[in-house]
């Protein structure tokens, strides 16, 4: 089989990280998570902070080439996975900054019929619950089809050699099995 046609075959599938640190917990969790996706998807994992500063101003002249660049991905995904820490209580700048261009144009926003995940990983023992709860509500209103039970990994001090210990990776694993299934079940509708 050509290489093209095997590519066209992949799952496209979108990771927002909310963390732009390179060693960041979520930044680990996303890795794993691709790597349980293995060869039968396409990965994604946009950088952020390449994203200028939301203002509808330039939407009236046409989004940004980077903007348009991201959006246009995420129309071509799947699902979407997000990895968030919590910062101050909340969702980061540069995610929130990144949902506020999907919801781009008004009633017309990329993430209109997309599987949304949400996952936080945190040395907190309450897993990025406010980051978890607020970027629910938010999802919930970009797409119909946010996965209602996100995961929250907590008590994460450290990572092992870049990856999160095995029973966090493993708690991981088995919720993405079920977001998947949510995933496939939800674009049959």
């Amino acid at each position: 089989m050509a290489a093209s046609q095997h590519m066209a075959e992949l799952r496209p599938v979108t990771f927002l990280v909310g963390s732009l640190r390179s060693t960041s917990l979520n930044r680990a969790a996303a890795n794993h998570a691709r790597d349980c996706f293995g060869a039968d998807a396409s990965v994604k994992v946009p950088d952020l902070a390449e994203l200028p500063l939301y203002n509808q101003d330039l939407e009236t002249t046409g989004f940004p080439a980077p903007v348009a660049d991201f959006k246009s991905r995420v129309e071509r995904s799947d699902m979407i996975l997000i990895f968030s820490p919590e910062y101050n209580y909340g969702i980061p700048g540069p995610l929130k900054n990144a949902l506020d261009w999907l919801s781009r144009p008004f009633g017309a926003g990329s993430l209109i019929g997309k599987p949304v995940g949400i996952i936080s990983v945190s040395p907190s023992s309450r897993g990025g619950e406010n980051v978890r709860e607020q970027l629910l509500k938010t999802c919930q209103i970009l797409t119909d089809r946010t996965y209602g039970i996100t995961i929250g990994i907590g008590g994460v001090g450290d990572l092992i050699d870049g990856e999160l210990p095995d029973d966090d990776k493993q708690s991981l694993t088995s919720w993405l099995e079920m977001f998947t299934l949510y995933a496939e079940h939800s674009q049959q509708r």
